[in-house]
């Protein structure tokens, strides 16, 4: 229980929550043989996803609640079930019980927004549990706080895919203004629609209005097909004409994408041509400039799959700035006849790209502000959470021992780190509209090192990395305790993230002529020397790999120069990294008072 708590409260890893969930109410709460959490998906099917059994496969078994009345109920009535005795209670599927030999079961739902987003269910094999009233309340407690946590990771997913799309948007119309040539405009196309896919396979067509046909122009890299065998398939074996091709007349003519998740069982696609390369999914996004379509993109997938609402808008937009850089690039190669005879049209098309442009800029102000309200939106949850912790404090399952209280202390700990969180969203947001503030006081610059160190010490503990620690005996400063606090976790997580099991871990701080060092070092896999210029660029990302916003450094960079401060760093590839920090002791205040 006490792992649990502190996992649900400070962990961002919805598996590792789950994990310690159907464990914890296995071993210690129920003593149940299995206890496993079954995730609702698009066909309304519950299918499983963590279990606490290694007898049964988890992930082979999944819950229909067309054939168990008593998954309906659960999912109705979104509250807790429990069957003591189910050769008397015969809701349950019967197929199942028999199978499983379960004589009892508890049912209880995972709400997120008020929706069922997945279902725990405990039982014993062949015995009846005989669970109290205590045991299941304690059960439904934990999953409502899971419930929480799983909220706040699916709020911030969201979060990150938004920023993540608007500097996609932001790169995108940047590349496309900088492109003077055809080709140079559909290749960056082809890169930022198959990054906003994650796939390799983007092709484009361009189309000949006056014989109605698409012709293969270019074939992204690293896909399944070269752009030689590509070629070759189209020669020999595919011809593309409005006449025959249902498909692209279609996108000829109403200008619109289309998204196909089944192209055998849709008749507008080339069945054929979808054969011969082996496409089971389809997006068409056509390339409109001037009302005009001068060609269509294609986005196959290999495999089935359906094509997200935001993905196609996302696209969308893409293509939407590739149409309009192509017609200006057409212009500039003196391929576009009808731009040179129209320059008024060509002046509205320039107006428009930059109309993308400053509608990317406003949709960066939009992206501080919904940061801003995001945070307010995150306090509902912990409202839950505390209420959960105050539930325990009473005494309604009776009263707390010593390990208990302490438990609950955790819990309240961790409420306050995730609260930091959400701060440093909002930190974000005040430092890029120039409201941020530091709170300067002296402080014993030991303590504020010793305490990151032990809440940084569960992610070196997980990794086995040791973590060393020197400095002098007494360090007086005056600086934002909260905020150094939050430059010492932010580089101390990062050197824990990017070091090896077993690695090794310095902080080390002296004073020299009234400025205070610090220099956190690690023996990690180091930053590539192309990608060090960029570290402190907000959003940057060194390793796409490793999940992350790309704000973590950007904060901490200028956290440090609000302080009146430097931050440097030297990293070898392959041998690690070491951040130095410089500020004055006396925290900037004679810059600020001169």
């Amino acid at each position: 229980m006490f792992t649990m708590t502190r996992i649900i409260n400070s962990v961002f890893d919805l598996n590792e929550i789950l994990q310690v969930l159907v464990d914890a109410i296995a071993s210690e709460i129920a003593g149940a043989d299995l206890v496993g959490f079954f995730k609702k998906e698009e066909d309304g099917v519950f299918y499983g996803t963590i279990g606490n059994s290694a007898k049964v496969n988890i992930q082979e078994l999944y819950i229909d609640p067309e054939k168990d009345e008593f998954v309906r109920d659960i999912i109705r009535e979104q509250r807790l079930s429990y069957i003591p005795d189910t050769t008397v209670d015969r809701r349950p599927d019967q197929r199942k019980i028999e199978i499983m030999q379960i004589k009892s079961i508890l049912g209880l739902p995972v709400i997120v927004d008020d929706k069922v987003y997945g279902l725990v269910f405990v039982h014993d094999f062949g015995k009846k549990m005989n669970l109290t009233q205590e045991q299941i309340d304690i059960v439904e407690a934990f999953v409502n706080m899971s419930s929480v946590a799983i909220r706040n990771i699916l709020m911030f997913e969201r979060t990150q895919s938004l920023l993540s799309k608007q500097q996609l948007l932001l790169e995108a119309s940047n590349a496309m203004s900088k492109s003077l040539s055809i080709n140079d405009v559909l290749h960056a196309c082809t890169r930022y629609v198959g990054q906003a896919l994650r796939s390799n396979d983007i092709a484009i067509h361009l189309f000949n209005e006056k014989n109605g046909t698409f012709k293969p122009y270019h074939i992204a890299k690293n896909g399944n097909v070269t752009e030689d065998e590509w070629r070759e398939k189209h020669r020999t074996s595919v011809s593309i004409h409005v006449d025959d091709d249902l498909l692209f007349r279609e996108i000829a003519i109403t200008k619109k994408a289309i998204s196909i998740d089944d192209v055998f069982s849709d008749p507008r696609p080339n069945h054929q041509a979808c054969e011969l390369f082996g496409i089971k999914s389809l997006l068409i996004i056509p390339l409109v400039a001037k009302g005009k379509v001068f060609g269509a993109i294609a986005a196959p997938s290999f495999h089935k799959r359906s094509y997200q609402e935001d993905e196609i808008e996302l696209c969308q937009s893409l293509c939407d700035m590739t149409g309009t850089a192509l017609s200006n690039a057409m212009y500039a190669e003196g391929l576009d006849q009808l731009v040179k005879e129209q320059t008024a049209e060509l002046q509205q098309a320039n107006l428009k790209l930059e109309e993308y442009v400053k509608e990317l800029q406003h949709l960066d102000r939009l992206k501080s502000d919904f940061i801003s309200s995001l945070s307010h939106e995150l306090r509902t949850p912990f409202t839950a959470i505390k209420g959960a912790i105050d539930i325990l404090n009473r005494g309604i399952f009776g009263e707390l021992n010593e390990q208990q209280m302490e438990l609950t202390e955790m819990a309240d700990k961790a409420l306050e780190r995730l609260l930091g969180q959400v701060t440093e969203l909002l930190d974000f947001s005040k430092i890029e509209n120039g409201t941020f503030e530091l709170g300067l006081e002296k402080a014993n610059f030991i303590e504020i090192i010793n305490d990151s160190v032990q809440l940084i010490e569960p992610l070196t503990k997980k990794k086995n990395q040791k973590l060393f620690t020197q400095f002098d005996s007494d360090i007086e400063v005056c600086v934002d305790k909260q905020r150094m606090q939050q430059v010492l976790i932010n580089l101390l997580s990062n050197a824990s993230k990017f070091t090896p099991p077993d690695g090794e871990i310095l902080i080390k701080s002296y004073i020299e002529r009234d400025q205070l060092f610090i220099e956190i070092k690690d023996t990690g896999i180091g930053i590539p020397k192309d990608k060090q210029k960029h570290i402190f660029t907000k959003f940057y990302q060194v390793n796409n790999v490793v999940p992350g916003t790309g704000l973590g450094l950007s904060i901490t960079k200028q956290l440090v120069e609000l302080h009146g401060g430097t931050i440097r760093f030297e990293s070898e590839p392959g041998k690690g990294t070491v951040f130095i920090i410089q500020i004055p002791t006396d925290g900037g205040l004679e810059n600020e008072i001169d």
